[in-house]
């Protein structure tokens, strides 16, 4: 199964929450909310068969399927700081403002330390945390 398959069910979820919540802003103009719509619909159109897949393995077997989210988000934000470092780097280049490159510089190297030290310690212990999730899954 590919890191789609197994993201799309839930981050389309995650979206919709996010756009039901857009909805209820009042100082947003009723075109963006409209936009904001037409940009979930497409994506949901454009992958309605990974998202639907999702969810019948979560009627399934929901606790096998957040294991699966889990492992599958870490993979996703590897690949996610991949395209992103480049981008914010010509973005810090050409920022007018001083402000947001001491924000953003930071804010990046940390999270990218961080995950970095995350990801050596489920290498060096995924036997390990991986048998603690099922505990924690199993007895709920």
């Amino acid at each position: 199964m590919t890191l789609l398959e197994t993201l799309a069910f839930p981050v389309l979820f995650i979206w919709f929450v996010g756009l039901l919540l857009t909805f209820f802003r009042k100082d947003l103009e009723p075109h963006w909310k409209f936009f904001f719509f037409l940009v979930f619909c497409f994506y949901l159109v454009q992958f309605f068969p990974e998202f639907w897949l999702g969810v019948s393995r979560w009627k399934e077997n929901p606790k096998a399927e957040v294991l699966q989210w889990i492992s599958a988000m870490g993979n996703s934000i590897y690949v996610f700081l991949f395209f992103l470092w480049p981008l914010v780097l010509i973005r810090i280049y050409y920022s007018a403002s001083n402000n947001l490159s001491k924000t953003l510089i930071p804010s990046l190297a940390y999270g990218t330390v961080l995950y970095w030290a995350l990801f050596f310690l489920w290498t060096l212990y995924s036997k390990e945390f991986n048998e603690w999730l099922h505990q924690v899954f199993a007895n709920k």
